[in-house]
Formats: C-alpha cells, structure tokens, sequence
C-alpha cells in the first residue's frame, strides 16, 4: 500500500537550506508499506526511463539534493531511505544487503515500476550489486558509486591507519554537506549503523561480479579515504564490459562534491554513450 503524503515546505526548510543548484519540492512524496517496513521516498520529475538513487551508510534521500534537477530534466527520479535511514523507521532487526535488495524489488512492485537504471553509492552500491543479480529483469543500466563490498583485512594496524586518513574533516569531501551527514547518522542511530557495518564488512560481493548482465558505468572520487581505488580496479575487472570514471577533485561522495560533473557522467551513460574506460 503506497500513501502520498503533502510535502511541507516549512518543515524542509527547517531542516536545512538547500544549496545553490539543488532542486525544489518532491512531485510525490510517499510512504509505501512493505512487509514490516513503511519505506518513504521522493520523486522528481515527469518522464524519462526510471532512475532508482540509492544512499550509503548513515545517509538518506537527501544526499542526492545536488543531483535531482539535473537528473530528473530527462529522467523520473526516485529516491527512497533505505530501511532504518532517514524517514524510514526501522521495523524490528536491520535488514540484510541481500534482504534490502529482495526489499526494493518488492517496493517497485507496489509503485507499479517495472524496470530502472539504479545508481547506488557506498553501502546503497553494495545493495545495486545484490540487486543486479538477483533481479536482472528489472535492471537497465547499473551506476555504482564508490561501492562497497570488496571487504579488507580488519587489523589493528589497518584500523589505525584507516582512522588517521579520515580524521581531517577535508577528507571527507565538501565541508558545508557534514551538517547533513551527521544530522543523518544522528537519526540512524548507533544500533542501525553498527549493524549495517557488520553487514558491509561480512558481504564479499566479488563471487557476484561476474553474474552482472546490465551495461555498468563505476563512479569514483579521485580523493576516496573511505573506499579505496584499487576496489574500483578490482570491480571494472570483475564485471562484463563495465567502464570506470574518475572524478578529479572529489572524495567518497562525488555527487556531492562534483555535482555538475557526476551529473554529466551519469547522463551520458544512460543515454547509451560510452563513459569512462
């Protein structure tokens, strides 16, 4: 069962100012029940094939704010809070990657969606993954955005270099979109977000690779602390005829430290260009 629900305006303003370039008001805001689930979600725009924007680890819809009017000019945008995230309560135990992907597939069903170009970053990548291969019919074009799922060995040593790379504010990319991101973490909460991390580090998505039968385009940050390039190496690799674009000048989340730049790229693949190499 999907509800359309008023956006409020004030409330989102409340919330935070939009940055130069991001797009206005939602045309639909819903919620959508989905077992135990009651997942919202936003869409922009009037026509065009279906794009399914998925956030990462501690995000929600609102890591896309940048992209949406230059998105949704030529394609319907939707973009949902993946279980526990963002506007959709956690209902119960936080879903697996495999669960969240069976999730989505659901949740198009209820929005009568057939098909869509999915574009996932970090943990919302690691999910298109699962997603590409176990429900190919229902994937066009598959962008995958400083993606998860290639784990590390977790050593002491790993651990503490790791903490010394990201500790820089600057490393995590545009210092203006942290408001947003620690407003989000804050609304996860420490249980969703322990438990999506136990989830992204015990899932190896490179048995999966291979299976990939959907044209892939790999977006990553130049400036990446978070996930390293040699994993977007390893995923060009892995997955048929799959290309690779760097973004200069951006760290984990290009899309929102490039934006212009990110939209360009996405644009132009799913019109059917080649991207990247």
């Amino acid at each position: 069962m999907t509800r359309l629900r008023k956006f409020d305006p004030f409330a989102a303003a409340a919330r935070e100012e939009p940055p130069p370039g991001s797009a206005g008001p939602p045309l639909h805001q819903r919620l959508t029940s989905v077992g135990s689930y009651v997942i919202h979600s936003l869409e922009f725009g009037n026509g065009g094939d279906v794009l399914l924007l998925l956030h990462g680890l501690s995000g929600s819809s609102r890591w896309w704010e940048r992209n949406v009017e230059g998105l949704a000019a030529a394609h319907r945008v939707v973009i949902p809070d993946l279980a526990g995230y963002g506007r959709t309560p956690l209902a119960g135990r936080v879903p697996g990657l495999r669960e969240m992907a069976d999730i989505l597939a659901t949740w198009l069903d209820a929005l009568s969606i057939d098909s869509v170009d999915v574009a996932g970053h970090s943990m919302g990548g690691q999910v298109a993954i699962h997603f590409a291969v176990r429900h190919p019919d229902r994937l066009r074009r598959l962008v995958l955005v400083d993606a998860a799922g290639i784990p590390r060995p977790i050593t002491p040593r790993n651990v503490a270099r790791f903490a010394f790379e990201i500790a820089p504010l600057w490393r995590w990319g545009d210092p203006s979109f942290l408001p947003v991101i620690l407003g989000d973490a804050w609304t996860a909460g420490p249980r969703t977000l322990l438990r999506s991390i136990g989830h992204i580090l015990r899932d190896d998505v490179r048995p999966l690779l291979p299976a990939i039968q959907a044209p892939t385009l790999i977006v990553w940050g130049e400036r990446d602390n978070w996930v390293p390039m040699q994993h977007a190496l390893q995923l060009r690799r892995a997955i048929p005829g799959s290309s690779l674009a760097v973004v200069r000048g951006a760290a984990h989340m290009p899309m929102v430290d490039r934006p212009d730049a990110f939209n360009r790229l996405v644009l132009h693949f799913l019109d059917g260009e080649r991207v990247g190499s």
